[in-house]
């Protein structure tokens, strides 16, 4: 074949890009193709770019349902910058390993929705990243090869600090009940269980507690705005055209303690402490950067009383939901964990390559 070639990114985790906390400013992003030779080679072609698209299911379309839209499109063509001689072409006159290093300019992080965040509870929207590197030979019947890889683009909800801090919510009834719940602002995808700390003292016989519970609730609301027209799409022949899934609301987490001794001093003498499992399949991160994309978690306590005609008490403390911690081994056990369902996702494809592979036009002459 001659030579072998893939991508690097410098970045702290291989294709998993960090968005910035600046979401007004473009993000550069920066890497090399590799180049593994056994010959010298002279390269005419060398281009790396970034491709990611949104395909969307329209409700009641009877033609054509599934529109693609584009997120992010960009090409770097390396010749011109590494064109040492002026020939118009990158020449590599030893074999070996070899490198042609790029810089890639991403648009403004507020404008990119992260992936693992489609994981939605709806079919009816996703979107995917990849970076394609191409490279062809400076010879007549040379043929273009492309190496592509899927990327993940994540945003980091809060700064990465060595504590977490606590959130306080209190509930006060006069003469007949007070509560106090106390948790952590904030999750990782990484992590098991969620320690929540509840305080109550009952004053009155009715208020005496039954159970209590608590729960991890999120919130998923979407409302695209189609930026291109589809004249082959009923409901989307023009620009501009809403794309509305309505908020869906999904408790993927839960833990309730009963009060099986009767005990007025339940939660009195002694503060609860619950563990709640958090399931890493269901629970997503945090998402508030986008115009059209709220992902929102809470923790909703709910407090049940002895008497059945007392309303529940329901409590709800913001938690944020963030990325760290969430390494490569997790998001592979998500992606296998998510081969049984049929995702929008796995047709939202760019044309001209495969995941994690190579594509030759045709083969090269010697």
């Amino acid at each position: 074949m001659g030579f072998t070639f893939d991508i690097e990114l410098n970045t702290e985790q291989p294709f998993i890009i960090d968005l910035k906390a600046d979401s007004h400013h473009n993000q550069t992003v920066e890497g090399a193709i590799v180049i593994q030779m056994d010959r010298a080679e002279h390269f005419k072609v060398a281009t790396v770019g970034i491709h990611g698209h949104v395909g969307l299911a329209f409700p009641n379309s009877t033609k054509t349902p599934i529109v693609y839209e584009r997120l992010i499109e960009t090409h770097t063509d390396l010749v011109a910058a590494n064109d040492a001689n002026g020939k118009g072409r990158i020449e590599f006159e030893h074999s070996g390993t070899q490198r042609i290093p790029f810089r890639i300019d991403l648009p403004r992080a507020r404008d990119l929705p992260p992936t693992m965040i489609n994981r939605l509870d709806t079919h009816d929207i996703d979107w995917k990243y990849e970076i394609h590197a191409t490279l062809k030979r400076d010879f007549m019947l040379a043929s273009t090869r492309t190496v592509k890889h899927e990327l993940i683009i994540r945003r980091q909800i809060v700064p990465r600090t060595e504590t977490t801090a606590m959130l306080t919510a209190s509930t006060d009834m006069p003469k007949h009940f007070r509560s106090k719940l106390t948790a952590p602002s904030r999750v990782s995808m990484g992590q098991d269980k969620l320690r929540v700390t509840v305080e109550m003292k009952a004053r009155d016989k009715l208020y005496m507690v039954r159970e209590i519970d608590c729960a991890i609730v999120q919130t998923e609301e979407i409302n695209y705005v189609t930026k291109q027209g589809h004249p082959s799409v009923e409901n989307a022949h023009a620009p501009g055209v809403p794309f509305t899934v309505n908020a869906s609301r999904l408790v993927s987490a839960h833990k309730k303690i009963s009060n099986d001794d009767n005990d007025m001093d339940f939660g009195r003498q002694k503060p609860i402490n619950m563990d709640i499992h958090l399931d890493n399949f269901q629970l997503i991160p945090t998402e508030r950067g986008l115009s059209w994309l709220d992902i929102s978690q809470v923790l909703r306590f709910t407090v049940h009383f002895m008497d059945v005609n007392l309303d529940p008490i329901v409590t709800e403390l913001p938690l944020f939901v963030d990325y760290e911690d969430f390494c490569a081994v997790k998001i592979a056990e998500l992606k296998d964990a998510q081969q049984d369902k049929s995702r929008l996702v796995e047709a939202l494809k760019v044309a001209g390559s495969e995941d994690h592979s190579m594509t030759n036009a045709a083969p090269d002459s010697p």
